[in-house]
Order: structure tokens, then sequence, then C-alpha cells
């Protein structure tokens, strides 16, 4: 079993930022997808599973880690994207947490698969997290406490993923008591904490929450 779980994957990494969000925390093991590979190396991660068909990584720099790390490779032509996969082999290790880095950027189409990925975790009960410079994203279909000393940054949002999702929010800015959030509706957008902890209560549906900042 595996406490905590980093998936390093091939969109957009802000290498400064990611270098000191990393001296923060510690992990169990280390899965890069594809070309995450390359983010990890440059951040200087130990990486002990890489996965992918490797068609945008420098053959030198994987073989390089092939001698000492365990390499699975897939054709290009596949079901599952890379970091699906990635998110697969982490739940196999029965983990209490996942974070994913590199699973935002220029390719809105590969980002929001990501962001639902993560239903693969919330259904076996993992926490799983997508983390950029400015944004921390995951699902959430129960009660959540929000600390405001340690949300990832000002604003808070709920994007329903099922048709309906009954919710209440609490200690901030905009409070709702059972509100009925249907599909299409923005109303729980850029929401802030104004007290020290906000409590966040999805009686039904699943929402896709996310802690951000300009």
């Amino acid at each position: 079993m595996a406490g905590r779980v980093l998936i390093i994957t091939g969109g957009c990494v802000d290498y400064e930022w990611a270098a000191e969000w990393l001296k923060q925390r510690k992990y169990e093991y280390c899965i890069a997808a594809d070309s995450g590979l390359c983010h990890a190396d440059r951040l200087g991660v130990k990486v002990d599973y890489i996965l992918g068909d490797y068609d945008s990584v420098n053959k030198e720099l994987l073989n390089g880690y092939k001698k000492d790390t365990k390499t699975v490779t897939y054709p290009p032509e596949k079901d599952y994207t890379d970091t699906h996969l990635a998110v697969l082999e982490a739940l196999k290790r029965q983990p209490d947490k996942i974070d994913i880095l590199g699973a935002t950027g220029t390719r809105y189409d590969h980002a929001l698969t990501n962001i639902f990925v993560m239903k693969q975790a919330l259904d076996k009960k993992v926490e799983c997290y997508i983390f950029d410079k400015y944004n921390k994203i995951y699902l959430l279909n129960g009660s959540r406490s929000v600390s405001r000393q340690e949300q990832y940054g000002k604003y808070l949002s709920f994007i329903p993923v099922t048709e309906e999702v009954l919710i209440t929010l609490k200690g901030v800015k905009y409070p709702l008591e059972h509100y009925r959030l249907i599909q299409g509706l923005s109303i729980c957008q850029s929401n802030e904490i104004n007290s020290d902890t906000a409590q966040i209560i999805i009686e039904k549906g699943i929402v896709v929450a996310v802690e951000s900042r300009d």
C-alpha cells in the first residue's frame, strides 16, 4: 500500500512554482505518464513507474530511466489516455491520496477528461486532486470543510457533474441552503470564505470543486 501517490503527466507545468510546491510534500510513490517523465526529470523527482507510448519523450532520457524504473509501453492508439491509465495504476496501490501535476494546459479536451477521470478515485473513496499554479481541482460528493488559512486560493467554485446537485454552503460570502444546482447554472462560481472554515455539504450528486487564485 502507498500512502500518497504523485502522478506527473504531460500537460503544462510551471517549474518554478512546482519546485516550491513539491518541497512542501512527501510522496511514497511517483508515476510519470508519458511526457510527464520530462517534467519529473527537470524537477528532479524520483520516478517509480513510467507508462505511455512515449511519442513525445526523448529516447535517450527514457532509456536512462528504464534501467532502474518499471516501464510499461502502450500503443499510441489505445482506449484510455495516459493520465487515466496512471490513475488506475495508482489506485491498485490502495493509496490514501493521489495528487496530479501536469493535468491542465492548452488542450481543453485533455484537461476536462483528466478532471472527470478523478471519478475513478472518488468511487473508491480515495482523495484525488489536480494541482497547477492557479488551481486545486477535485470531485466532491459528500461533506468537506475548507479552512480559510489553508485554502489554495481566494476563490471557491462548484460546477455540477451530475444533472442535479443538492448543495449547502456555510461560512462563505454567498451561502446556500439545500440549493438545487442544475447543470448550466453558474451561481456557484467565485465564492469566498468569510469565516475561519467553510462547510460544503453535497446531499445529492457530484460537483467539480475548484479552489483558485488569479
